[in-house]
């Protein structure tokens, strides 16, 4: 499975240890680490501060002027390293974002997707957490296309989708959980229901959006959500 990389700013030194909740604190020095109630191991890499960091999280969603000069002024950064192999792993390592977060962290940057959360953004986006995958993918347009990034991370192909279909990213999103989480096929010819009438059948796209050499390059390709 490919593994996803979590950057989380912070407000600590890189040589003081974090405590992730009331039983596990992180030790400076940590090369791995249990998230309680999460069952994905992560690796753990701490590094030192980052200049304009804040720009990341600009460019992903409007944050207060206040919040910004805080993540410019993070002292370390965290990254945890690791794979998810269901649906229920994602909600989980949800979970653990979620702990970061009050453990101190500032936000969250999804390096598979280039997706950069606040941590009150982060909640919003998870909501009630029935679409777990959410937060961990990104969109880019091009032309008359809406692109999915991230969805390597799943084994997935990326999707794309006309921007001319009515609310063409909601589309994207439920057809991403419904190959990842309900197990419908990534293929040429598999359909996807989206509910209230909108159903979809995919299509293998000739050629990606990004040429191999790009971070945003997805392996497996990329499908077309065509509206039946």
């Amino acid at each position: 499975m490919p593994q996803f990389i979590l950057a989380f700013p912070l407000n600590k030194e890189v040589g003081e240890p974090i405590a992730i909740s009331e039983t596990v604190t992180l030790a400076a020095d940590a090369a791995s680490v249990i998230v309680p109630g999460c069952s994905v191991s992560f690796k753990v890499v701490r590094k030192e501060h980052v200049d304009g960091l804040a720009e990341i999280f600009k460019e992903h969603q409007d944050i207060p002027a206040e919040l910004a000069a805080a993540i410019d002024a993070h002292k370390s950064l965290l990254f945890l390293v690791g794979e998810v192999k269901n649906i229920d792993e994602v909600s989980q390592v949800n979970m653990a974002i979620l702990k970061l977060f009050c453990a101190g962290a500032l936000g969250v940057y999804m390096q598979q997707s280039g997706a950069a959360w606040t941590a009150d953004g982060f909640r919003e986006e998870l909501d009630d957490g029935e679409y777990p995958m959410d937060p961990w993918i990104n969109f880019v347009e091009a032309g008359e296309t809406l692109y999915t990034l991230g969805l390597a991370t799943f084994m997935l192909p990326d999707l794309c989708v006309a921007t001319t279909v009515e609310n063409p990213q909601q589309a994207l999103l439920l057809s991403a959980d419904s190959l990842f989480g309900d197990g419908v096929p990534a293929k040429s010819g598999s359909e996807i229901n989206c509910g209230e009438g909108e159903r979809y059948v995919l299509r293998q796209e000739a050629k990606s959006p990004f040429p191999k050499d790009a971070p945003e390059y997805n392996k497996q390709g990329v499908m077309r959500l065509v509206k039946k």
